[in-house]
């Protein structure tokens, strides 16, 4: 492995690691839909104002209710979402295979549903989900209500210029509660959704400058809790708050419980030295859930802290020190004129990047 060099202000500091075997590599996969969060209170209790969501049924079995389990509708009751356009232009093939939902209680007297305009615009039908098929209401183009059809089939009875007026859901009889919606590529969320408890371990937790930088040492990364399947970004924050990158032999993913493992990660520093300090190490998952943990990297031979009386305004401006949180933070115990010899060509190398 051969990582890059991303430059830290004064030291190009990079990260590598090893992947412990049985995680995964992202080798590739489309971009997920987007997601909109519905809430209760957009849910109009009637089809006095049809674009949005509404409740389709007067009177319904029961008011619809939006809970942290989802949206749970009883029969006879139909919650679905007015299109403010008309969706027209593509085949009902087409359509239907956009569609979904996702049901976390309740009995089988549900369907996905669509009210549509077929051609040539006169003629109202409302289509509904089968297990593997689909119904229409109204005997629309020669079809028989009740009948189950294909989604090709659906398409010859609605013609070539229909138009989809909603889409949402639907619940005959007993009670059936849903947490998605999905339409268009686009989920439409009912239910809450729990944030893993993710957590990041580093071990070891405090570290000799040479064993961070020893690719055959270094230390280990893993995760829990994460989504899982998940890719995920590492970044890595220096004692004086830059941030830097990582490299690895590819892209890593979380296993199907939402852990990893990384072994063998370790610093490289172009000057040959790598600064002592409290490291953090940042995990992000696909869905932006963040952790993070600290790696204090130590010199072993340093003495113990030495306290310097406090410095006079100009003799702390002499030795560039004043803005370098680097040293004032760590508490690493370095010599005092190890720090100052050091924060003078650290500030110095900075202060001309800037």
């Amino acid at each position: 492995m051969k990582p890059s060099s991303t430059l830290l202000r004064a030291a190009a500091i990079t990260v590598a690691a090893t992947l412990v075997a049985g995680s995964a590599l992202l080798v590739g996969g489309t971009a997920s839909a987007a997601e909109v969060q519905v809430s209760g209170s957009e849910i109009a209790p009637n089809e006095s104002t049809y674009v949005g969501w509404h409740e389709g049924y007067t009177p319904p079995g029961a008011p619809a209710t939006v809970t942290d389990a989802g949206l749970t509708l009883t029969g006879k009751s139909q919650i679905i979402n007015g299109l403010a356009t008309p969706l027209t232009g593509q085949t009902f093939e087409e359509i239907a295979a956009t569609t979904g939902l996702t049901v976390v209680a309740g009995g089988n007297k549900y369907s996905y549903q669509m009210p549509i305009f077929a051609d040539p615009g006169t003629a109202f039908t409302t289509v509904r989900s089968q297990t593997d098929g689909w119904t229409l209401t109204g005997g629309i183009g020669g079809s028989t209500e009740g009948i189950k059809y294909t989604a090709a089939q659906i398409d010859g009875f609605l013609g070539t210029d229909f138009s989809v007026l909603a889409f949402g859901v639907q619940v005959q009889s007993g009670t059936t509660t849903f947490a998605t919606v999905s339409f268009q590529g686009t989920t439409y969320r009912f239910n809450k959704v729990v944030v893993p408890d993710a957590k990041v371990t580093i071990v070891p937790s405090t570290i000799s400058q040479a064993d961070a930088a020893n690719a055959d040492k270094g230390f280990t990364v893993s995760g829990v809790e994460f989504a899982p399947n998940s890719p995920i970004t590492i970044s890595f924050r220096a004692p004086d708050g830059t941030a830097f990158g990582f490299s690895a032999d590819g892209p890593i993913v979380t296993d199907e419980v939402g852990a990893f493992t990384l072994e063998h990660v370790y610093f490289t520093s172009s000057t040959g030295v790598l600064p002592a300090g409290i490291y953090a190490v940042v995990v992000t998952d696909g869905d932006n859930t963040s952790r993070e943990a600290n790696i204090s990297v130590i010199d072993p031979t340093a003495p113990s802290p030495v306290t310097p009386a406090a410095p006079t305004p100009e003799a702390l401006a002499a030795t560039g020190l004043d803005d370098s949180p680097l040293f004032l933070t760590s508490g690493l115990g370095l010599l005092l004129a190890g720090i100052a010899a050091f924060g003078i060509t650290v500030v110095a190398r900075r202060r001309t990047a800037e």
